[in-house]
C-alpha cells in the first residue's frame, strides 16, 4: 500500500537542553531524523514529506539524499498542527490516506507499519493510532496533594505513526475552526468531531525522543539493533 508519511520535523526540543532542535542531534555521524526516515523506508513507505524549518534545509537535505526515497520538503508552520496542515497541502490529489509521524521516534518496525495500514483499510475506520498499556499507577495531583487516582486498565499511552483517511481529516480540521488548543496528538482531530478512531497495539521501542535521558537510551538501543 502507497502510502506517503508525513514527518513532522519543526519542533524546537525545548526539554533537550541546547540550541540544536532535538531532530538534528546527531549520532553516529547522522541526525536523529535521519534514523526516522531510514526505519520507515526498510519497513516499506516510499513517499515523504518533511515539515520543518527551512533554516536547517540543506543540512538535511545532504543527510537524507543517502537515502533512497521520494522526499518532499515542506515549510513547517507556527504550532505542530499548522505543520501538520502544510503537510497535508502538499500531498498528491491521489492520497486518500496519510501516516503522520514525529521525526523523534526513529524505532519503527515493519511490523507495526503493517498493523496500522492493515486497519485503516477498514471502511468504517478514519484513523488507527498505536497505543500501549500503562506500567504505572496514575495519579491527578492538585497543589501536590493528590486528587484521584485512576483505572488503568482503560487508559493507554499514544503513540505514532498515526494514520488517516484524508478527506475526513481535512472535513474534521475545517470544523474545529483553528480551535486546536485543546489537541494533544493528531488522531484527536477526528476524535473530538466523531469519527472512528481506531487502535493497534504499539511498540515500546517506538519511544519519543525528548529529554538527555531519552537520547541515552535511543543511542544504546541503536547499538544493540546494530548488532542484530
Amino acid at each position: 500500500m502507497d502510502i506517503p508519511y508525513i514527518i513532522v520535523a519543526g519542533g524546537k526540543g525545548l526539554r533537550m537542553e541546547t540550541n540544536l532542535p532535538k531532530q538534528y542531534i546527531e549520532v553516529n555521524d547522522n541526525p536523529i531524523i535521519f534514523y526516522t526516515v531510514s526505519n520507515l523506508v526498510k519497513a516499506g513507505i516510499k513517499r515523504f514529506i518533511i515539515v520543518m524549518d527551512f533554516k536547517y534545509l540543506k543540512y538535511l537535505k545532504n543527510s537524507l539524499d543517502q537515502i533512497d526515497a521520494d522526499i518532499k520538503y515542506v515549510a513547517g508552520g507556527k504550532e505542530r498542527i499548522d505543520s501538520v496542515i502544510n503537510g497535508l497541502d502538499s500531498l498528491d490529489k491521489k492520497d486518500k490516506i496519510v501516516g503522520i509521524h514525529d521525526s523523534v521516534r526513529p524505532f519503527i518496525s515493519m511490523q507495526l507499519i503493517n498493523r496500522l495500514h492493515s486497519k485503516i483499510t477498514d471502511d468504517k475506520v478514519d484513523a488507527v493510532i498505536p497505543v500501549l498499556k500503562l506500567k504505572d499507577t496514575i495519579k491527578i495531583i492538585t497543589d501536590n496533594n493528590v486528587g484521584e487516582t485512576l483505572v488503568r486498565s482503560n487508559l493507554r499511552r499514544i503513540g505514532t505513526p498515526q494514520v488517516v483517511k484524508v478527506e475526513n481529516y481535512l472535513k474534521a480540521i475545517n470544523k474545529l475552526e483553528g480551535k486546536f488548543s485543546l489537541l494533544t496528538d493528531d488522531a484527536s482531530i477526528l476524535e473530538m468531531q466523531g469519527y472512528n478512531v481506531s487502535v493497534v497495539e504499539g511498540e515500546e521501542a517506538g519511544f519519543k525522543i525528548t529529554d538527555t535521558y531519552d537520547l541515552k537510551i535511543f543511542k544504546l538501543l541503536l547499538g544493540e539493533k546494530r548488532c542484530e
